[in-house]
């Protein structure tokens, strides 16, 4: 079964288990008429789950973030995304529903679950995923990330897989878990507390990052370095990872939504970087800091943008900037990662294609010299 991935302690964690469970359960509840928008859809399995990954689609279009639930839907097909911890570290799930318009909706019990019993070693190819199937209208076809079109797989080698459950009548959930290794050493996670808020917190925000290239065993230390208010519901944060000799390893900017706002107080924050692969003793680290939120002026900077953005973006991102300017022009998406990156030599004008980039939110940073200026687009 699902379990929390977090244990308050400082070093390392050690566990052994034989089996872990990943699952995608929605509770769906159909419009009343083909014209009435007041469907709704549900995360019912929400052990685990990273709220801030959460993220509803209708029609391509973000439609909502941040809740386990959403309503006022019309007739149509959805979809949701999210992330849930596990012993092992993060596991991506996504699934697709239908939205009818009055009558049963073949979708609303369509759930899928993994059962995976881990390798015995790094070089093995024992371990092995059951799916189990349930709700929905069979005969169901499975679509597996290696190619396999089985129900289940075995003879399997440590790494990260992920099956696309389909039924007769178009219903499907996407659902992921990583294979992993079984011994004393199996599922390390390095927790850092740096700070917390304790009682007096108004919430807390949590982020993840998968990056299998980083090296956990050398990291010594890691906390959040700076922050700084987008508008009055998104939080930047940098955090920044520090070897044995006290020496940078790598920086992360994390966007986090807040999700009523703007607020005062104390507000944990959790960063989660984590590989599905496990290479060393730590393969999850977790980063527990705070930030102060007391005000636009405090975290805002309320000095104007030297560029304006021709926003919502379509096929580019078009910028214009009050003078020229050199510098460095990055895209982020809604977990901090760089899509595209631009290098600005005197320009007065600079376009990003963003052709291949998917509808959502992204955030702009221009860097000149030591300053940086970020602002929020939609596409």
């Amino acid at each position: 079964m699902k379990q929390n991935l977090l244990k308050s302690m400082f070093l390392g964690l050690s566990f052994l288990f034989l089996a872990q469970f990943s699952f995608a359960q929605l509770t769906i509840t159909p419009a009343s008429g083909p014209n009435v928008c007041d469907g709704t859809a549900a995360i019912s399995n929400t052990s685990g789950v990273i709220q801030s990954s959460i993220t509803w689609y209708g029609n391509g279009a973000i439609i909502a973030t941040n809740t386990f639930q959403i309503g006022n839907l019309c007739p149509g097909v959805y979809g949701v995304n999210y992330s849930q911890s596990t012993l092992m570290g993060i596991d991506s799930l996504s699934a697709t529903f239908i939205i009818l318009g009055g009558g049963p909706n073949p979708c609303a019990n369509f759930n899928v679950t993994l059962n995976t019993t881990p390798c015995s070693a790094v070089s093995s190819n024992d371990g092995s995923i059951l799916s189990y199937v349930t709700g929905g209208t069979p005969p169901y076809s499975f679509t597996w990330n290696q190619g396999s079109i089985t129900q289940d797989l075995s003879n399997l080698m440590p790494g990260f897989y992920c099956v696309n459950v389909m039924d007769v009548t178009g219903c499907q959930m996407n659902i992921c878990d990583s294979m992993t290794i079984t011994g004393a050493n199996t599922g390390d996670t390095l927790v850092v507390n740096n700070a917390n808020c304790g009682p007096t917190a108004f919430g807390t925000l949590v982020q993840q990052f998968e990056d299998c290239k980083f090296n956990f065993n050398a990291c010594a230390s890691a906390s959040m370095t700076s922050s700084n208010m987008i508008g009055n519901d998104t939080l930047q944060t940098v955090w920044t990872f520090i070897d044995t000799m006290n020496v940078t390893m790598e920086t992360y900017t994390i966007y986090n939504y807040i999700p009523n706002g703007m607020a005062n107080g104390c507000l944990n924050l959790q960063f989660i970087l984590y590989c599905p692969i496990k290479t060393g003793n730590v393969n999850t680290i977790v980063v527990n800091d705070i930030v102060e939120l007391s005000g636009l002026s405090d975290l805002n900077d309320l000095v104007k943008d030297p560029f304006t953005v021709l926003n919502p973006m379509g096929n580019e991102l078009n910028v214009q900037f009050d003078e020229l300017t050199s510098g460095t022009m990055k895209l982020f998406n809604i977990n901090g990662q760089v899509v595209k990156t631009q290098t600005l030599t005197f320009v007065k004008q600079a376009s990003i294609a963003t052709t291949n980039l998917s509808a959502g939110t992204y955030f702009l940073q221009l860097e000149i010299g030591s300053t940086v200026y970020t602002q929020k687009v939609i596409k």
